[in-house]
């Protein structure tokens, strides 16, 4: 039971001649008279789909009641998952039509065991394996590479996400992106049923001789049991994230729609009261700096034509933002923190230019942000969108003056298109930093990512920066070649070359390392679980990474990385990890302030058992123990970060980690705890508050945020925000700090103007 199945008999000699003659007057049609409907086959149609338009009026009700929604042709749909083509266990009717102003789509979600159906949670942009959902992917622009995923919950929560990099790699999504759309839910003692409207005023897209070509991906997925109903049919061939890759949506057309260019303008105010205590310049005792907070700024999106936005902001202000997750640091490298502005995300995928782990030409963190403290941000534009066949991102940023920093100018310019064939791109960038007081960094880039059969690919970059206190030869060179097979079941491969040259600066970018060549090869196997089997997924994989210094060729670090995991058929995951290291240090680094790692070769070995409990239940768990040596001495790591979602209106999350190493030779002990514990409060759709309280013992520091948000409709937004720091074991410390390390109090409200 698969949804609607149609079979094409076989033609007979006697209908092949009048089958040829209305092929030929077929090519004389237009292109709306070739279109297919979504009667005329099953999962998937080799030409594209027209959408029907709406006879009638529709309520977003969440009944899908209206005989308008009957008039509409249901789609075929297939069994993704858990098991790939197994038998339904419920039925699903899913649709989709428009009208001159909007998109619509339903979805009956009959359920034979309604009194089961998981509607887990009200929190907005919740997107979890746990609760009923169902979703539309619309690749607007058809590129098969980037889409916009419009996800409702049994519960009536709206999450909207953009797909990018046709759904590679790890997490290739941006789940702070924003879309003004409406969805209801409603749920019955027959299953629960759904509507979405999205204003074509939110997308951005082409027409052509009347005609708007996109790409369409939906899916209902049942969250007692995992199982996955998807239009149109797509295999599990890429992994975890094959339901979302643009790549395989139905191609679908809408005839006399216009892409609108609506403006959006969204003032704030900001009131508030903070508190810091700051060391004086003796260094002899804190003083206690009180600054009252009144603000206002204003955000404007201007649609400049029907596939390019402008975004413009003064007085950019971030103060809603949550704290960043507190972490122990048991390397010499800098930290990675994800981007958590929003103003940052929208479209994030179109600037960047990435090398592989954390490394990135454009890194937004250095704008506005200096040694984890914000900098006012005078205002900027973003300018995102597509001419031709081109892919365009444009940004632009001014910081004020802060202390000894003066302000600075911080741009970049993104050109990306698609070349050779559909899932291969190539494109180049720009990005600068400038200051007023005359310094001067520039990045000037090249890359592509190339599909060469199958499931291979290359991807080729190449980036030079000029900077006023280094050379700019071949040494200001950063290159990145990698070949890979992106495939989840049979053999797979990854060979990587990374090479930054010693006067290599990317200023705006991220770089763990200077001045080395990695090489890297990784070789794996992945097998798929039929149903009824043991597993539903197994994979391992080796991979050998060397890094070495250019100019002398000398040894930097060697890691060997040996991985074995296990997927059940309730997608619990066991995984074990064996790593091999040899690490040269040429500087010693500071483990802590009483423990030092001298300078010298090392070779050490850790294991890691990790264990990710079901994802389908309201309460799981993902836990994980490493033992090992460390530098000369020796390592156990703890973490485990379970989340309980009690009910629609409470959710419970935490981590808490632990931290030990030892050297006998020296007697010296490091032990670090690190706790975090999140209170999320979500009264209704409308009305949530939440509560996150970290603590490092090797920060010696607490954090507490508070955040209350009232969000009636997109784009009103009340927040009620209170955050403190708390110096621990200060008595350790000379001169002694306050038990207060800074508190704030901000309440911030903005309100979107729509033209």
């Amino acid at each position: 039971m698969f949804g609607h199945h149609f079979r094409q008999p076989a033609l007979s000699l006697t209908f092949r001649i009048p089958v040829l003659v209305a092929a030929l007057f077929l090519i004389g049609l237009p292109a709306a008279a070739q279109l297919a409907t979504f009667d005329d086959h099953d999962y998937r149609s080799d030409r594209p789909v027209g959408i029907q338009k709406l006879s009638g009026p529709i309520e977003i009700d969440g009944r899908v009641d209206e005989a308008a929604w009957d008039a509409i042709a249901p789609m075929s749909w297939y069994v993704y998952g858990p098991s790939y083509g197994a038998e339904s266990t419920q039925e699903t009717e899913f649709r989709i039509a428009y009208d001159d102003e909007a998109i619509y789509l339903s979805c009956r979600c009959w359920d034979s065991e309604a009194q089961s159906i998981q509607a887990t949670t009200f929190k907005r942009d919740a997107w979890e394996a746990n609760f009923d959902q169902f979703a539309v992917g619309l690749d607007t622009f058809n590129d098969r590479e980037n889409s916009l995923l419009f996800i409702l919950s049994a519960a009536g929560v709206r999450t909207d996400v953009a797909i990018f990099d046709d759904a590679q790699g790890d997490a290739p999504f941006n789940s702070s992106w924003n879309a003004f759309w409406d969805g209801e839910t409603t749920i019955t003692e027959k299953g629960w049923f759904a509507e979405m409207r999205i204003p074509l005023t939110s997308l951005r897209f082409n027409t052509e001789e009347n005609m708007s070509t996109m790409g369409l991906m939906v899916y209902r997925y049942i969250g007692r049991n995992g199982e996955h109903h998807t239009y149109p049919e797509r295999p599990q061939d890429w992994g975890f994230w094959s339901f979302a890759k643009p790549s395989q949506s139905q191609e679908i057309v809408f005839e006399g729609i216009e892409s609108s260019r609506p403006v959006y303008v969204t003032p704030y105010i900001l009131a508030g009261h903070s508190k810091a205590a700051e060391l004086n310049d003796r260094e002899t005792d804190y003083d206690i700096e009180k600054e009252p907070q009144l603000d206002v700024g204003l955000d404007l999106k201007v649609g400049l034509t029907r596939n390019l936005t402008l975004d413009l902001t003064a007085n950019t202000d971030f103060a809603q933002v949550e704290a960043d997750d507190q972490q122990v640091n048991l390397t010499r490298f800098s930290l990675f923190f994800p981007e958590q502005r929003l103003f940052f995300q929208e479209r994030k995928a179109s600037f960047e230019l990435n090398f592989g782990d954390s490394n990135r030409l454009f890194y937004t963190r250095r704008i506005g942000i200096n040694d984890g403290n914000m900098v006012t941000l005078l205002g900027g534009a973003r300018l995102v969108g597509r001419v031709g066949r081109w892919d365009v991102g444009a940004l632009t940023m001014q910081s004020a003056k802060a202390g000894d920093l003066p302000s600075e100018n911080f741009g970049v310019l993104r050109l990306r298109r698609q070349v050779i064939n559909n899932q291969s791109y190539a494109g180049a960038i720009v990005t600068s930093r400038l200051d007023t007081e005359g310094g001067e960094n520039i990045g000037l880039g090249a890359d592509g990512i190339f599909r060469l059969r199958g499931d291979d690919f290359l991807t080729l970059a190449a980036v030079h920066t000029f900077d006023e206190e280094t050379e700019t030869g071949i040494d200001a060179t950063r290159v990145r070649a990698h070949l890979r097979r992106e495939r989840l079941e049979g053999p797979v491969y990854s060979f990587e070359y990374n090479r930054a040259g010693e006067d290599y600066r990317p200023d705006l970018g991220f770089e763990q390392r200077e001045d080395y060549s990695q090489y890297g090869v990784e070789l794996g196997y992945g097998q798929v679980g039929v149903e009824g089997g043991q597993f539903k997924r197994l994979e391992g994989e080796a991979e050998l990474v060397t890094y070495v210094s250019n100019a002398s060729g000398r040894l930097q670090t060697r890691e060997l990385e040996v991985e074995l995991s296990a997927v059940s058929w309730t997608d619990a995951t066991v995984s074990l990890e064996t790593t091999w290291m040899v690490d040269v240090l040429e500087e010693p680094f500071d483990l802590s302030d009483d423990i030092e790692i001298k300078k010298g070769r090392y070779s050490y070995v850790e294991a890691e058992v990790g264990f990710e409990s079901w994802t389908t239940k309201a309460a799981t768990s993902q836990s994980s123990v490493i033992l090992g040596s460390f530098y000369g001495g020796s390592r156990a790591t703890f973490s485990s970060s379970p989340s309980w979602n009690v009910s629609k209106v409470l959710a419970l999350s935490g981590t808490y980690q632990f931290d030990r190493i030892t050297f006998d030779d020296r007697d010296l002990t490091f032990n670090a705890h690190t706790l975090r514990f999140k209170v999320e409060t979500t009264l209704n759709r409308a009305l949530s508050l939440s509560s996150f309280v970290q603590y490092s013992s090797d920060a010696e520091l607490a954090l507490g945020n508070f955040r209350l948000r009232y969000n009636p409709r997109e784009g009103n937004d009340l927040y009620l925000v209170f955050n403190e720091g708390l110096n621990l074991n200060r008595f350790d410390r000379t001169p002694v700090p306050p038990f207060v390390n800074a508190r704030t109090l901000v309440m911030k409200y903005s309100y979107t103007f729509v033209r």
